[in-house]
């Protein structure tokens, strides 16, 4: 059986909170440089700073994952949690856009009223009411970016195979474009195309944006 499409799309855009072994944390104070370099394309350590601080000020989120599931200290939040439901986002859309470019294409009004019909049944849209408006809209306009690589790429996103399938798709423009991450961040995966924590020795935390 076939899941529905908002399930499937859910599971492409790593929607789900990952379990974090380590207490390390992601601060937000520093918004210079970048985060994301995907070729030519970058992402400001500001817009992702945004977006974790919106997500970190969303109360409604943070209780729904129990004490310290979010966020450990004020202004802060854990490096799974950033990696997982912020940076790999980020930078499958960056990839997403590359990919685009080489095709001719372009994400089209279609593929944004897909993102907006998807928007409110996934994770993020469940806390949509908590977040601030510029945030809704950053998540719908990804899930258009996602809506617009199926589309060229005949990508079902009802599949099982479907996150398997879009990294199977970004991961030769990965390789040709170049990913890089500012290590505060984590760390960029080749293979499944996402973002991970950097893995210290126990007792270590990896630097603070700030330093």
């Amino acid at each position: 059986m076939k899941r529905s499409t908002t399930s499937a799309v859910a599971v492409v855009l790593v929607l789900v909170l990952a379990v974090v072994s380590t207490i390390a944390v992601v601060g937000l104070a520093t918004d210079g440089a970048n985060a994301i370099e995907v070729g030519d394309r970058s992402v400001s350590r500001k817009s992702v700073n945004d977006e974790l601080r919106a997500i970190a000020e969303n109360k409604k989120l943070a209780n729904s994952q129990g004490p310290e599931g979010v966020t450990v200290t004020e202004g802060s939040v854990k490096s799974g949690v950033a990696a997982a439901l912020v940076m790999s986002g980020a930078v499958q859309e960056a990839l997403i856009k590359e990919y685009l470019d080489r095709k001719g294409e372009y994400i089209t009004d279609a593929d944004r009223a897909v993102g907006k019909k998807l928007f409110p049944q996934t994770f993020f849209g469940q806390y949509a009411a908590e977040f601030p408006q510029w945030y809704n809209d950053r998540s719908r306009d990804r899930l258009a970016a996602y809506a617009a690589l199926a589309r060229v790429a005949g990508i079902d996103l009802q599949s099982d195979t479907a996150g398997d399938d879009v990294a199977s798709e970004l991961r030769p423009v990965a390789k040709k474009a170049g990913v890089t991450i500012d290590p505060r961040y984590g760390r960029f995966v080749l293979k499944n195309v996402n973002v991970v924590p950097y893995k210290l020795p126990a007792g270590l935390l990896p630097a603070h944006p700030n330093a």
